[in-house]
């Protein structure tokens, strides 16, 4: 069986006509070209990108110390009264009345000032306080000078006591001098409408000048 197909299967390619296969007489030649440079392109100009403005930062808060709150007392509880209210105890009454306002201060008035004194007066024709007498001996020896008294004038316008208050430095001229303001009156000083007793200086001048004069 196996020889006879083997005889079957050469029998059929004997007689089957061989295949020619196609030749290519040539092939055309191709020619590869460089690649031709694109064209180039109008220039577009290039707008800067605007600058943003700066954000400003807003600064980190500070910080506030926080106040140490003083622990609160802790309430004790109110002990209540064993006694019950009585009922007809009547609730306080509440007074609707607003508070009167607090008086003004007194604006305190200046006081009025004291009224001067006026010191007496021994000068005047109407008073004729006559002048010392000028000791002769001391026109002959030409002794001059002021003596000084510290007279005390009652409100009567007495003189109450008269004493040397600074010496011309001639006693005849002191004594001389004393002796007359004793004879003298006064009108007596004031305060305001009021007649007072008054210490002050009396000068008496002694000069042989006034002596002289007619």
């Amino acid at each position: 069986m196996h020889g006879l197909a083997l005889l079957l299967l050469a029998s059929w390619l004997a007689t089957t006509p061989p295949v020619t296969l196609p030749q290519l007489a040539s092939l055309p030649a191709m020619t590869l070209a460089a690649p031709s440079a694109p064209a180039p392109s109008a220039a577009v100009p290039v707008t800067p990108p605007k600058q943003s403005k700066p954000t400003p930062v807003a600064k980190p808060a500070t910080p506030r110390p926080v106040a140490k709150t003083a622990a609160k007392p802790t309430a004790q509880p109110v002990a209540r009264s064993s006694v019950a209210p009585s009922p007809s105890a009547a609730p306080a009454e509440t007074s609707n009345h607003v508070a009167a306002p607090a008086a003004a201060p007194a604006v305190a008035t200046p006081a009025a000032p004291a009224p001067q004194v006026q010191e007496p007066l021994y000068r005047g024709g109407y008073l004729n306080n006559p002048k010392p007498t000028y000791p002769p001996l001391s026109i002959e020896m030409e002794e001059t000078g002021t003596v000084r008294l510290r007279v005390q004038v009652s409100a009567q316008g007495l003189p109450v006591s008269v004493e040397l208050e600074h010496s011309s430095g001639f006693p005849r001229l002191d004594r001389a001098a004393q002796t007359a303001v004793r004879g003298w009156k006064f009108i007596p000083a004031k305060r305001g409408d009021e007649a007072i007793p008054y210490t002050f200086i009396v000068p008496v001048e002694f000069s042989l000048k006034n002596l002289r004069k007619p």
